[in-house]
């Protein structure tokens, strides 16, 4: 509301709520309330025990000149909300399917085309922050704990076998440093004056000296090379250290003779405080065919009841159809909950929530949905789509036994799942040779920070069913999983944090971008997300990231309820 008292004109300030299009303030729709002009800002829908938080910038006009009758003016007014008990549904509005109402949904438009001009007008992402932005505060526990590190043994080192090549009498010792740093943007800390030591040689009574530790440990390669992993410096988590003692063990696959540090320490974490709210809600990218619709931040109205199970609405496809993530088999599931529950005896699985992406790792064409001849052969070999992954066999045996048997199939659509093996333009290796090795999507996550949602080689990185006119055409049933591009989409960045977009999980989970072969252990990575709130890169042989599937609804799919949150979700209309 503008006071009466106000004397600087309306035309001259600038408004943005959240990241929709910047209007001066006299270009918002006006009412007079209580005798004062008001302007409406925004409005919309909340069910019960739904919350929402907007973030409102004002600002001088940048055209405003010296001959504009602003100087010595002020704006004066308040911030009113209105509520009142209401039954709005986009249903109610006439908007029954599915891909219309979440258009319309955002900002209560009315028709489509208007919802999708105001989407198109917001502001483009800065991809290379989180969303929501988040300020972290330091959070040091005031309980010891212990901070575990099992090394290879000294007596490895220079034994004269060919797995203990790799050894030498540093990195089979943690790294402790001596000072930390923590950045409150993107809450991490960096540990200082790092170096290779036995824990238990340090003179913890020294009240001038502390020291801190992040992690370290050791692993066999694909070929059976001990490799150390002791050079962390940046973590989620560090640990003051108090004491430690250690004992010989025997450690790894196959059994070595190792060394155990138990460390007593102070754990330093971070808790998250809400500082900018203003990516939130739908936007569009071009997808290289026409306009996709993606949910970013922390949104509460993408929720979708299908076949038994939640889902979060990821996007809609230029084709019209609705891409949905997992979330379980209630409105708010957390943990393992989230995971698609699986079990077929005839895999091997038993009321199973993970699984690895691939049963093989010392190969670039592992980085596969599906993978073909791995050794000596050519790119289009290493990658034809001859075998399933394990993660395939997988979403295939859960779709069959949960979509496919109970009558769902008709309502699925297959625009396809990307699982992009292009290389990067800085990548050394050639996606075939055991080189060094960046894909696409790795570049640009990490240097380009910029996504994508077009496929560069569809005909054989796009799956499809054979019934699709594009794409690979060798998948049994349309599913599969999220892509790094849309956790980018979704709030991800590199370097930050972020527990608050709709794509968390409180447990780890793949996804269906390649990552990068490393030549040093002759390993291939795939982009998952972890728990901690960040994307990466881990080996595909992995067996603890859990499964969310992707699924796709038909563009025409009806609704017969909901506004899409959690309490009152869009729920899928089935016979």
């Amino acid at each position: 509301l503008v006071d009466s008292e106000s004397t600087l004109g309306t035309q001259y300030v600038d408004v943005v709520l959240d990241r929709n299009v910047i209007k001066t303030l006299d270009q918002y729709e006006s009412r007079e309330i209580d005798n004062q002009t008001g302007y409406i800002l925004q409005s919309g829908n909340l069910s019960q025990a739904d919350e929402i938080t907007y973030n409102l910038r004002m600002w001088l006009d940048e055209e405003v000149t010296v001959d504009d009758p602003v100087f010595n003016t002020s704006l004066k007014g308040k911030i009113r909300i209105e509520a009142k008990i209401t039954n709005y549904s986009p249903i109610d509005q006439g908007f029954n399917k599915l891909a219309d109402a979440m258009l319309v949904n955002e900002y209560q438009s009315s028709s489509v085309e208007v919802a999708k001009q105001q989407i198109e007008a917001k502001q483009v992402p800065d991809f290379s922050k989180t969303a929501p932005i988040i300020n972290w505060n330091e959070n040091h526990a005031s309980t010891t704990t212990t901070a575990s590190a099992t090394m290879p043994h000294p007596d490895l080192v220079n034994n004269g076998e060919d797995y203990t090549k790799n050894l030498t009498n540093e990195n089979i010792l943690p790294r402790i440093g001596t000072s930390y740093t923590f950045n409150s943007e993107t809450g991490q800390y960096t540990i200082g004056n790092l170096s290779y030591v036995d824990p238990t040689t340090l003179n913890y009574k020294d009240s001038e000296t502390k020291y801190y530790f992040c992690a370290s440990g050791f692993s066999m390669s694909s070929t059976g090379v001990v490799s150390t992993w002791n050079n962390y410096a940046n973590c989620t988590t560090i640990y003051e250290l108090t004491g430690a003692v250690k004992e010989e063990k025997t450690a790894g696959d196959p059994s070595i003779k190792a060394m155990s540090y138990r460390m007593t320490a102070y754990a330093y974490t971070q808790s998250e405080q809400e500082s900018d709210k203003s990516d939130k809600g739908l936007y569009m990218m071009e997808d290289g065919d026409s306009k996709s619709y993606y949910y970013r931040g922390s949104v509460n109205n993408n929720y979708v009841y299908f076949a038994g199970y939640y889902w979060r609405i990821i996007r809609q496809n230029s084709d019209g159809s609705i891409r949905l993530l997992y979330a379980g088999e209630t409105p708010n599931a957390t943990g393992n909950d989230l995971n698609m529950k699986l079990t077929d005896s005839s895999l091997g699985y038993t009321n199973m929530t993970t699984s690895s992406f691939n049963s093989e790792r010392n190969n670039p064409g592992y980085v596969g949905y599906m993978y073909g001849n791995t050794f000596n052969s050519s790119y289009e070999e290493t990658y034809a789509n001859d075998n399933d992954s394990n993660i395939k066999k997988y979403l295939d045996s859960w779709y069959k036994q949960n979509i496919v048997d109970k009558g769902y199939s008709n309502y699925i659509a297959d625009p396809g799942f990307c699982n992009d093996r292009s290389l990067s333009t800085t990548s050394d290796g050639d996606g075939v040779s055991l080189d060094y090795t960046y894909y696409g999507g790795y570049q640009r996550f990490y240097s380009l920070k910029t996504p994508s949602l077009s496929c560069p080689n569809k005909n054989n990185d796009l799956f499809t069913t054979a019934t699709n006119s594009m794409g690979n055409k060798v998948l049994i049933y349309p599913i599969g999983l999220i892509t790094a591009d849309e956790l980018m989409l979704s709030g991800y960045a590199d370097g930050y944090l972020n527990k608050l977009a709709y794509t968390y999980s409180s447990v780890n989970y793949w996804t269906m971008s390649p990552g990068r072969f490393n030549s040093g252990i002759l390993t291939a990575y795939e982009f998952y997300f972890d728990l901690n709130g960040f994307v990466g890169t881990y080996w595909v042989t992995d067996s603890r990231p859990g499964v969310r599937g992707v699924i796709n609804l038909k563009a025409d799919t009806e609704i017969s309820s909901g506004i899409g949150t959690a309490n009152d979700p869009y729920v899928a209309k089935v016979a």
